[in-house]
């Protein structure tokens, strides 16, 4: 597996951590008895818990997906040092009957395992929006470039002018969608469909240009009153 610099740089603290904290809690005499244990046990288990979320939150490629993972590893980092800081405590509280300190681990874990649920479900919620809203770019984008490629062709100045206006009108026409716009976007489709077909036809040309225009102004009312 290959090992990025970002997550390099988290393991590498992890190990650190570990090692530091292996050292100190057993080079101070506490009492190992069940307090010492269990908050030894919670604090080893933040610092897995910590390195295999840092692995997850920035094993995807690309830019975004690394911000949306920032979130995620934040709260395993944070439950990580509550963990540590409250763990050595309970060492040093060995009159203390352990179960009470059980209770307050699993508690912290609780709180950390929602957030981290939490917080995945939301960033794979807005990653497929992200891609939703990608597709719909892209379909706007080749309306543009289809347009563009016929004003090229065309022999007529006055349809060479009106195919250019239109792919002004389609690269600042609202790039967003929802299915109550099917209807209209499978109408300018057609449209562009029919124009292809018929470029060498100028008054039909000059027409379907301006159905489109009227076409795009609609979509662009209706966009805005969908939000």
């Amino acid at each position: 597996m290959k090992i990025s610099k970002t997550k390099g740089m988290y393991l590498a603290i992890i190990f650190i951590i570990l090692a530091v904290y292996n050292v100190v809690v057993f080079v101070i005499p506490f009492v190992r008895g069940g307090t010492f244990w269990t908050g030894y046990g919670f604090s080893m288990l933040a610092l897995f818990l910590a390195a295999a979320v840092s692995l997850y939150a920035f094993g995807r490629e690309g830019l975004k997906s690394k911000f949306y993972g920032v979130p995620l590893a934040s709260v395993a980092w944070r439950y990580l040092i509550v963990q540590l800081i409250v763990g050595t405590a309970e060492m040093a509280l060995y009159m203390v009957p352990f179960q009470y300190f059980l209770a307050v681990n699993v508690i912290l874990l609780g709180i950390c395992l929602i957030g981290l649920i939490a917080i995945d479900a939301a960033k794979d919620a807005i990653e497929q929006i992200d891609e939703k809203v990608k597709e719909k770019v892209f379909y706007i984008k080749q309306l543009q470039v289809d347009v563009e490629g016929l004003a090229d062709k065309a022999q007529d100045e006055h349809v060479r002018k009106a195919l250019k206006d239109l792919a002004e009108t389609i690269r600042y026409s609202d790039p967003m969608s929802s299915p109550q716009l099917a209807a209209i976007e499978n109408k300018i489709e057609a449209k562009v469909s029919v124009l292809t077909q018929n470029i060498a036809d100028v008054a039909a040309t000059a027409a379907l240009c301006d159905e489109l225009q009227q076409l795009f102004a609609e979509r662009n009312r209706k966009c805005k009153l969908l939000k």
